[in-house]
């Protein structure tokens, strides 16, 4: 978690130093004092409002004009009472953990120079991969080049771009990190319980069962279905013969489409036969791909494809691919690309992952889901003790 939330701070470093430590910058926008809101009597200015909205304006792209279009209007003022409410929430954040005595000591203002400093070799890490993609062959240069200096170098001219200091940076870390303590001492005891895993565990295994797709979009992957690969030769038609199919069955007229599609692939069979023939020879399949082969996604692919009944490729090819048996290759098959010659390479059984192998990956993530109900709940109860004053109109 710790270095998902380093990497994440590396990315958003300038909206996040801008936010964050917006009470301590020079920038202009800070200097109207007009209150725009108060929590328990403490104020929330312009100023502070500002600093945000404008780095939310080049976030969403709006210019000066956008501001001034009555089309624009309502979607602006949504965007800026969002802003408010943020505003709003951090500052009773901030209150409650003042409060509670979670407030930023050395011993958390080193930890946030470390992070810091983790935060600039993540950096530093990223600009070498990219400088190892980008420039092959150049590895003696590459080796010249202090990634380091260079992420350091990086960090501190955004941040002077917008008034920062590293040490107000750091400042700004070190007080979400007491933020974050403060939270988890209030969370500390909400978690899954066994009955409650075992119960998420027999849902989402069925769900995943009966809809492969979800698989996809589930957490925790508990159930792998049958999968096969394989390697094909297309024999494809025409751009423009698959955009006029494409045009006919976007109009609706499904038959002139099948007609159309019927003539073009018996254009294209005598060349896709005599592709099957030497498959079926014996010749060898790679080469065959290489020589004959129309699908971009075969060129230096040697893996293949893997397929399973999700309707990632289109049904004909599944269908096909998954039928058929060890070395063995198909007929011509026939879909709205061309025709396909399917060879099998490997088969992998499905596999349903039990709760105790899987117990771990539940549990963390059910922990997080109520403590993130746990958490809206508190804040749910803070908003409504707090004594909150917004005034929309002065934004």
């Amino acid at each position: 978690m710790k270095n998902k939330r380093i990497l994440a701070l590396a990315l958003v470093l300038i909206m996040v130093a801008l936010i964050g430590c917006s009470s301590k910058t020079g920038n202009d926008d800070l200097k109207d004092k007009t209150v725009v809101g108060t929590v328990n009597g403490e104020k929330i200015t312009k100023g502070e409002f500002n600093a945000l909205y404008n780095q939310m304006k080049q976030s969403y792209y709006i210019s000066d004009e956008d501001e001034e279009d009555p089309e624009m209007m309502e979607m602006i003022a949504q965007l800026k009472s969002e802003l408010l409410d943020q505003l709003v929430m951090e500052k009773l954040i901030n209150q409650k953990a003042k409060e509670a005595g979670f407030e930023v000591t050395e011993e958390t203002l080193e930890e946030a120079r470390l992070e810091l400093e983790e935060i600039i070799a993540n950096l530093a890490d990223q600009m070498e991969i990219i400088d190892s993609e980008t420039e092959e062959g150049q590895e003696e240069d590459q080796d010249k080049k202090d990634y380091t200096a260079e992420a350091k170098a990086y960090v501190e001219e955004e941040l002077a771009a917008m008034g920062q200091t590293q040490d107000e940076f750091i400042d700004f870390l070190a007080q979400q990190m007491a933020i974050e303590a403060y939270i988890e001492s209030l969370l500390e005891d909400v978690e899954a319980n066994e009955d409650e895993i075992e119960e998420y565990y027999n849902e989402r295994l069925e769900s995943q069962k009966s809809n492969i797709v979800s698989i996809d979009y589930d957490e925790v992957e508990l159930y792998k279905p049958e999968e096969v690969r394989v390697k094909h030769v297309l024999i494809g038609l025409s751009q423009e013969d698959m955009e006029k199919y494409d045009q006919l069955i976007g109009e609706g007229k499904d038959k002139e489409a099948k007609e159309h599609l019927e003539e073009k692939l018996k254009e294209i069979e005598p060349r896709a036969m005599e592709v099957l023939e030497k498959a079926q020879n014996g010749e060898d399949f790679e080469k065959l791909i290489e020589e004959y082969g129309e699908d971009a996604g075969m060129k230096d692919n040697s893996v293949g494809y893997i397929v399973r009944r999700d309707g990632d490729f289109v049904p004909e090819f599944e269908e096909a691919a998954l039928n058929l048996k060890e070395g063995e290759i198909s007929d011509l098959v026939s879909t709205d690309f061309g025709y396909h010659i399917i060879k099998f390479y490997e088969r992998y059984p499905q596999k349903i992952f039990t709760l105790e192998e899987k117990r771990d990956e539940l549990k963390e993530y059910l922990d997080y889901e109520k403590k993130a109900d746990a958490w809206a709940v508190i804040l749910d109860e803070w908003m409504k003790e707090a004594d909150i004053k917004k005034h929309e109109n002065k934004l």
